[in-house]
């Protein structure tokens, strides 16, 4: 990306946005490069150690939050809310310097139930990230504001609520409003790359643990589709296979055995050669592959049968009105 481009990344973001919000397409992976342009941008800004700059960044934040009103995410603005508001936060935060130049996190400030930052980011901006119905119902966009959050909060060493002592018992844990609770999370999950959740959740003296132990996770889950969803990317949910999911895997793993006997019969009969136990295995597990092909088919044909009579049952009842 050239100095040029990244100039014109905010305006390229709120724009791209405009277009969404008239009607337009919206690829959540191109807006997401959008987004990280403008955060590669105040990076570069920061770098450059230029008042000057900093002050050109604030006036062009303000201009285009000025630009459309964006007072609630309800309605057709709410990928701009979440923008904006965290985009304001993440200015001063990013540009130590910047908090000279404040006028586009002031204006994002005037429309706040929760002044302090941390309370806005954990109790207000999130907890609309966990409305369902906004976000177009996307939840590789609502993960990836939730991670921004995350990514913002740690830069800028909020505390976090799960690091806290009085909150290591479950009965705390399930205190926490779970808007806070998922940033928590998240700012934890983050740390140390993809495999920290399974770690965590291994650590006896983790909450992580705790959550898991106690089914709090899997209350969670089932209580709100989006807690799923993001339990779920986060890593602190494994995704459930149906029965007739396993039971196909469990088919095809059979069939692939049946082929492999087929594909080298030589081999077979060297091991049975070999080994009484070998002999034994095979044995037993043709004897098991048929009993459950019989099974299944005998079923399958009892099915079919009840389908059969039902449906020779609803003729005759048809024929009888």
């Amino acid at each position: 990306m050239t100095e040029m481009e990244r100039h014109k990344a905010i305006p390229i973001l709120f724009n791209y946005i405009g277009e969404y919000e008239s009607g337009g397409k919206f690829e959540s992976n191109e807006f997401i490069n959008y987004f990280e342009n403008v955060l590669a941008h105040l990076k570069t800004v920061r770098d450059q150690n230029n008042l000057d700059i900093v002050k050109g960044v604030d006036d062009t934040l303000l201009a285009e939050f000025d630009r459309v009103p964006f007072t609630s995410p309800k309605g057709n603005t709410d990928v701009r809310y979440f923008t904006a508001h965290l985009l304001a936060t993440a200015f001063p935060i990013i540009i130590p310097m910047a908090g000279q130049f404040q006028q586009a996190y002031r204006f994002c400030s005037k429309l706040r139930q929760n002044k302090a930052d941390i309370d806005f980011l954990e109790l207000e901006l999130t907890a609309f990230l966990l409305d369902r119905g906004l976000l177009k119902k996307n939840p590789d966009l609502r993960f990836f504001f939730v991670t921004k959050i995350s990514e913002i909060q740690n830069l800028n060493h909020d505390p976090n609520i799960l690091e806290e002592s009085s909150y290591q018992n479950v009965d705390r844990l399930e205190s926490i409003p779970p808007s806070r609770l998922f940033l928590a999370l998240r700012r934890r999950n983050i740390v140390s790359g993809s495999s920290r959740p399974a770690q965590l959740m291994q650590d006896k003296q983790s909450p992580e643990y705790r959550l898991s132990e106690f089914k709090v996770f899997s209350r969670m889950s089932e209580s709100n589709p989006v807690y799923h969803d993001l339990l779920l990317q986060m890593g602190f949910m494994k995704t459930k296979i149906p029965f007739w999911g396993k039971f196909k895997q469990g088919l095809g793993a059979i069939f692939q055995f049946i082929m492999g006997v087929f594909r080298a019969p030589k081999y077979v009969w060297f091991a049975l050669s070999k080994s009484r136990a070998n002999t034994v295995f095979y044995m037993l597990t043709f004897v098991v592959i048929i009993i459950l092909l019989f099974s299944f088919f005998k079923l399958m044909g009892a099915y079919s049968n009840k389908i059969m009579m039902d449906f020779r049952q609803n003729i005759e009842d048809a024929r009888n009105l």
